[in-house]
């Protein structure tokens, strides 16, 4: 699509999307100032936050939701075929031992024989290789249900609940850190048990088929194993929470590097932050360097300590038995093959250790994301209090004093309350808290102290958010066609309902201009339309959402004026029959409104006229003046406030 009108700048984020940043920001990355988290700044995180990844993920116990994403089928599955495999391995042997006295008595193995023989090998390469294709499959399914797991708790309590991680800290947990979490729990534990027990099977078949004190004297090295597992892995334990914080920060600070690239440029940073990349790289290949040396150490010590002792031990014992006449030559060399049996399952522990380590600290890295918090949205239900006579208000804020991170409140004590129906306006100067107290009323941000509620219900549960349409400044399209973007509000809307919602947001006649129509691309972050056709594209979602309260934040603040006339004209239709909350630094605003709220003075505004709509009761409504914190003041509708 053409461009028709002037398009400023957007960001190349979602605006609102993380609640960061200075005290009065609007949330959300800003073009005009370096993005948020990017290296330079406070190493692996934001101020006052944590290197990457869930600081305390450790103490965090493991959620049984992680736990139920792979059942316990698909670890017994590799379990069971790793005993099969290695049963069918011991009788081959055996079967070679057999033969062999056969051989020594002047008998010529029958036909039958070295058909059971190849039988026996067929069927331990075939669970062998029915082994590895269960795990991979079994991991690709646990990876999707853990995937599933973390973004379906972000979309269903919101943003909130992850804590506002950093874009770059969330893609990490979810795509890394599942993977390693999949790889553990599907692909890890059936093998590794099964490496743990096959000795004691292996065993069992010697007891039984040659010699039970031979057997017995071979099981005293078998405790050996788990000794050694655990000894190289306390050893080992920081190196692995070394590796997991330098790749999330790694992973988070490249993110938003690249996200905020032309920034970057601009302002002749792209090679000091390149520098710093290359050196948050370096660290963390240092980091998975002393990983794998760990897992190179626990591979010797499985080696010399136990491999060595165990065939030394089983060739002695073999020797000794046959010298006794306790056993048979063929039974003696079958004891030296089996004991091969007793040492290479242990070789999977070596070859899993880095998935184990790394694994364990990811389920505990999921666990912390998904974790029940103190003031997560779907928590904070509400007290039984005796509702306001008229019913639930559309928004109230009781007694809320919020800020971001460890800056200071921004509202102090502050409350509100919007009926069903009204037009406010909000203003103040920068800073004052006009963003903030949308960002509350979306849940995006939990209040220190107080209550959010909308339409009665908290702030980000999602009876709050079905009531909520917000346009913002700028609003976030995703690559694809402006239909795609439309029915990310309505995703059952049939192109007569998105033409019904594009013409009721002005936008209807650029579209019919346009060869594609709504197959139109809009581009990557919607960079193929100008500032005003994105704006009218959030009308248009708002249309289709039709909720009850409408949150506008400065829609028309970065359009040229022919852009802010269609979206005025597209708003209007948007408003009728809905609550509608407005911020704005003006003293008057693009829709006429029954009060305004004004933000950062206890003082009237004796230059801000505060214009009536034709059906608004000028005895009735009040603006209201209000500092943070401190109390309000309130002029009639019509009257100088």
């Amino acid at each position: 699509m053409s461009r028709p009108e002037s398009a400023p700048a957007r960001p190349h984020g979602h605006a609102g999307a993380h609640p960061g940043g200075r005290p009065g920001a609007r949330p959300g990355p800003h073009p005009g100032g370096r993005p948020a988290g990017t290296p330079g700044g406070h190493p692996g995180g934001r101020p006052g936050g944590h290197p990457g990844g869930h600081p305390g993920a450790a103490s965090v116990p493991l959620d049984p939701r992680i736990v139920a994403a792979t059942p316990r089928s698909r670890i017994a599955g590799p379990l069971a075929l790793g005993w099969l495999q290695a049963l069918a391995l011991a009788s081959a042997l055996l079967l070679v031992g057999r033969v062999l006295d056969g051989v020594l008595a002047g008998a010529s193995p029958s036909g039958g024989v070295i058909g059971l023989l190849v039988v026996l090998v067929l069927v331990a390469a075939a669970t062998a290789a029915g082994s590895t294709i269960l795990v991979q499959r079994s991991k690709s399914t646990t990876e999707r249900d853990l995937r599933r797991l973390l973004v379906g708790e972000l979309f269903t309590v919101g943003p909130l609940a992850l804590g506002r991680e950093r874009t770059g800290a969330l893609v990490s947990t979810a795509t890394a850190s599942v993977e390693r979490a999949a790889a553990y729990r599907a692909g890890f534990l059936g093998p590794i048990i099964a490496s743990l027990t096959t000795p004691l099977l292996v065993l069992l078949v010697i007891a039984v088929a040659i010699d039970p004190l031979t057997a017995g004297l071979l099981l005293l090295l078998v405790p050996l194993i788990p000794l050694i597992i655990i000894g190289v892995q306390r050893a080992f334990r920081s190196s692995t929470g070394a590796y997991r914080r330098s790749a999330a920060q790694l992973s988070a600070a490249f993110l938003n590097a690249i996200q905020g690239l032309t920034t970057l440029t601009l302002n002749r940073a792209a090679t000091r932050v390149g520098d710093e990349l290359r050196v948050r790289g370096e660290q963390n290949r240092r980091n998975v360097m002393r990983l794998l040396a760990g897992n190179q150490v626990l591979i010797l010590a499985v080696d010399a300590v136990f491999s060595l002792a165990m065939i030394t031990g089983a060739a002695a014992l073999a020797v000794w038995r046959l010298g006794d006449g306790a056993i048979t030559p063929g039974q003696a060399v079958a004891i030296v093959l089996l004991s091969t049996l007793l040492t290479g399952p242990v070789d999977i522990v070596g070859q899993f250790f880095y998935i184990g380590m790394t694994g364990r600290s990811a389920e505990r890295e999921l666990s912390a994301a998904i974790a029940t918090r103190p003031g997560r949205p779907a928590e904070r239900t509400a007290t039984g209090e005796p509702a306001a006579a008229g019913g639930p208000a559309a928004l109230e804020l009781r007694g809320v004093t919020a800020g971001y991170d460890q800056a200071p409140n921004i509202l102090t004590d502050y409350s509100l309350r919007v009926e069903a129906g009204e037009r406010i306006v909000i203003t103040g100067p920068s800073g004052s808290g006009k963003s903030t107290l949308l960002t509350l009323a979306q849940g995006l941000l939990a209040p220190r102290e107080g209550k959010v509620l909308v339409g009665g219900a908290p702030a980000g549960s999602a009876d709050a958010r079905a009531e909520l349409a917000v346009v913002e400044q700028s609003t976030f399209l995703f690559t694809g066609t402006v239909a795609e973007n439309l029915r990310v509000a309505k995703p059952g809307a049939s192109d007569d309902e998105l033409w019904a919602a594009l013409e009721a947001a002005e936008l209807r006649g650029d579209l019919e201009r346009a060869p594609d129509g709504l197959a139109t691309q809009v581009g990557e972050s919607g960079l193929a339309l100008s500032g005003g056709q994105a704006q009218r594209v959030a009308i248009a979602r708002a249309f289709l959402r039709d909720a009850s309260v409408l949150l506008l934040d400065e829609p028309t603040a970065q359009v040229d004026l022919r852009s802010e006339r269609l979206i005025t004209r597209a708003l209007s239709n948007l408003a009728e029959g809905r609550t509608v909350i407005m911020v704005s630094h003006r003293p008057t605003s693009i829709l006429a409104a029954n009060r305004v709220v004004r933000l950062g003075s206890v003082e009237p505004d004796a230059h801000a006229p505060v214009d009536a709509p034709p059906a608004a009761s000028a005895a009735s409504d009040g603006a209201v003046s209000a500092k943070p914190g401190g109390s309000a003041s309130v002029a009639r509708t019509g009257e100088r406030a």
